[in-house]
């Protein structure tokens, strides 16, 4: 996978900054509807996620940080483990790595509903838009 960045490119996503950052932001609503999933258990049937979290994937998707490789195998590799797990990794990923984060999550939210929370309640993505705002600053 090449993947050919410009500081538009990673505009589109740290524009989401402030937004995913503003007092009250709820990046998913807990009033989703479940189903039962046995005599005395229930699941989450998907999230109610912010329309600007779909604004976000919409725009990860045309701005071409989500690019085809075989982010499942990838996923398993010490590279993404030291990228999801190591305190100061994502600071000094490559728009390379940056972008295979971005496309694990976005396509794994496509076989199980919660990726993207995750994705934003380990702290992850927040740390992914700020190195991206960091290599804007470094293009100038």
């Amino acid at each position: 996978m090449t993947l050919v960045w410009n500081s538009e490119a990673l505009q589109a996503l740290t524009a989401f900054i402030p937004v995913f950052g503003a007092p009250g932001f709820q990046f998913a609503r807990n009033d989703s509807p479940l189903r039962q999933t046995g005599p005395n258990s229930y699941e989450t049937v998907g999230y109610d996620y912010d329309p600007q979290v779909i604004a976000f994937w919409d725009a990860a998707e045309q701005a071409g940080w989500l690019q085809p490789f075989d982010w499942m195998s990838w996923s398993d590799t010490d590279e993404a483990s030291t990228l999801h797990y190591q305190a100061g990794a994502v600071e000094q990923a490559s728009p390379e790595q940056l972008s295979r984060l971005l496309t694990k999550f976005a396509r794994a939210e496509r076989f199980g509903d919660g990726a993207w929370l995750a994705f934003w309640d380990s702290g992850l993505l927040m740390r992914v838009l700020q190195r991206m705002e960091a290599l804007v600053g470094e293009s100038k």
